[in-house]
Protein backbone atom coordinates (compact mmCIF):
# COMPACT_ATOMS: atom_id res chain seq x y z
CA UNK A 1 0.00 0.00 0.00
CA UNK A 2 1.46 3.23 -0.93
CA UNK A 3 1.45 6.73 1.06
CA UNK A 4 -2.33 8.58 1.82
CA UNK A 5 -2.91 10.83 -1.00
CA UNK A 6 -5.33 12.56 -3.40
CA UNK A 7 -7.19 9.50 -5.27
CA UNK A 8 -7.48 11.18 -9.11
CA UNK A 9 -10.64 9.66 -9.68
CA UNK A 10 -12.57 10.38 -7.11
CA UNK A 11 -10.57 13.29 -5.15
CA UNK A 12 -10.62 11.49 -1.97
CA UNK A 13 -7.34 11.90 0.41
CA UNK A 14 -6.78 8.13 1.03
CA UNK A 15 -4.18 5.04 0.91
CA UNK A 16 -2.98 4.94 -2.69
CA UNK A 17 -3.07 1.28 -4.11
CA UNK A 18 -2.27 1.66 -7.87
CA UNK A 19 -0.68 4.12 -9.43
CA UNK A 20 -0.09 4.47 -13.70
CA UNK A 21 2.40 6.44 -14.73
CA UNK A 22 1.98 9.15 -17.37
CA UNK A 23 1.57 12.55 -17.06
CA UNK A 24 -0.25 13.92 -15.38
CA UNK A 25 0.29 10.41 -13.15
CA UNK A 26 -3.15 8.26 -12.22
CA UNK A 27 -3.26 7.56 -8.28
CA UNK A 28 -6.28 4.85 -7.74
CA UNK A 29 -7.74 4.67 -3.84
CA UNK A 30 -8.87 0.64 -3.45
CA UNK A 31 -12.40 1.35 -4.51
CA UNK A 32 -11.55 3.40 -7.86
CA UNK A 33 -9.09 0.64 -8.24
CA UNK A 34 -12.31 -2.05 -8.58
CA UNK A 35 -14.01 -0.23 -10.45
CA UNK A 36 -11.46 0.30 -13.23
CA UNK A 37 -11.05 -3.58 -12.90
CA UNK A 38 -14.77 -3.73 -13.03
CA UNK A 39 -14.86 -1.67 -15.93
CA UNK A 40 -12.09 -3.43 -17.98
CA UNK A 41 -13.70 -6.56 -17.53
CA UNK A 42 -17.10 -5.57 -18.69
CA UNK A 43 -15.67 -4.25 -22.15
CA UNK A 44 -13.19 -7.04 -22.22
CA UNK A 45 -16.52 -9.24 -22.55
CA UNK A 46 -18.17 -7.07 -24.96
CA UNK A 47 -15.30 -7.29 -27.62
CA UNK A 48 -15.42 -8.93 -30.97
CA UNK A 49 -12.28 -11.24 -31.98
CA UNK A 50 -11.40 -13.13 -34.85
CA UNK A 51 -9.48 -15.94 -35.02
CA UNK A 52 -5.89 -15.24 -36.17
CA UNK A 53 -5.58 -18.49 -37.88
CA UNK A 54 -9.03 -18.87 -40.03
CA UNK A 55 -10.49 -15.18 -39.54
CA UNK A 56 -13.89 -16.84 -38.04
CA UNK A 57 -15.67 -14.63 -35.38
CA UNK A 58 -16.87 -17.75 -34.11
CA UNK A 59 -14.68 -17.47 -30.65
CA UNK A 60 -15.17 -18.48 -27.29
CA UNK A 61 -13.35 -16.32 -24.25
CA UNK A 62 -11.89 -18.53 -21.66
CA UNK A 63 -9.95 -17.69 -18.20
CA UNK A 64 -10.65 -14.47 -18.20
CA UNK A 65 -8.28 -12.54 -15.61
CA UNK A 66 -8.33 -9.35 -14.77
CA UNK A 67 -6.04 -7.10 -12.29
CA UNK A 68 -3.50 -4.69 -11.48
CA UNK A 69 -0.11 -5.09 -13.01
CA UNK A 70 2.94 -4.94 -10.91
CA UNK A 71 5.53 -6.70 -13.04
CA UNK A 72 6.68 -3.56 -15.41
CA UNK A 73 9.49 -1.58 -13.34
CA UNK A 74 10.02 2.36 -14.37
CA UNK A 75 13.60 2.92 -13.74
CA UNK A 76 12.62 6.90 -13.05
CA UNK A 77 10.49 6.29 -9.90
CA UNK A 78 9.74 2.77 -9.54
CA UNK A 79 6.39 1.90 -9.92
CA UNK A 80 4.81 1.43 -13.07
CA UNK A 81 1.32 -0.06 -12.51
CA UNK A 82 -1.62 -0.51 -15.00
CA UNK A 83 -5.19 -2.06 -15.25
CA UNK A 84 -4.66 -5.86 -17.32
CA UNK A 85 -7.13 -8.75 -18.93
CA UNK A 86 -5.68 -11.76 -19.86
CA UNK A 87 -7.36 -14.27 -21.66
CA UNK A 88 -7.47 -17.69 -23.72
CA UNK A 89 -9.68 -17.62 -26.85
CA UNK A 90 -10.79 -20.50 -28.97
CA UNK A 91 -12.04 -20.73 -32.44
CA UNK A 92 -15.45 -23.21 -32.63
CA UNK A 93 -14.76 -23.09 -36.19
CA UNK A 94 -10.87 -24.65 -36.42
CA UNK A 95 -10.46 -25.41 -32.95
CA UNK A 96 -7.30 -22.42 -32.80
CA UNK A 97 -6.46 -21.37 -29.58
CA UNK A 98 -4.66 -18.26 -28.54
CA UNK A 99 -4.13 -15.37 -25.75
CA UNK A 100 -4.96 -12.13 -25.72
CA UNK A 101 -2.70 -9.59 -23.58
CA UNK A 102 -4.49 -5.67 -22.49
CA UNK A 103 -2.46 -3.95 -20.26
CA UNK A 104 -4.51 -0.15 -19.25
CA UNK A 105 -2.07 2.93 -18.71
CA UNK A 106 -4.61 5.37 -18.32
CA UNK A 107 -5.79 8.72 -20.48
CA UNK A 108 -3.39 9.71 -23.48
CA UNK A 109 -2.00 12.80 -22.78
CA UNK A 110 -0.94 14.04 -26.07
Amino acid sequence: MYAKDKCSVCGNYTYIIAKVTSVPDILYCKNCSDAEIERLEKNFILMKFVCIRCGSTNIVKEDLRVGINEDVINSFNGIVIGVYAVARLACIDCKNVFHVNFLDNGPRTK
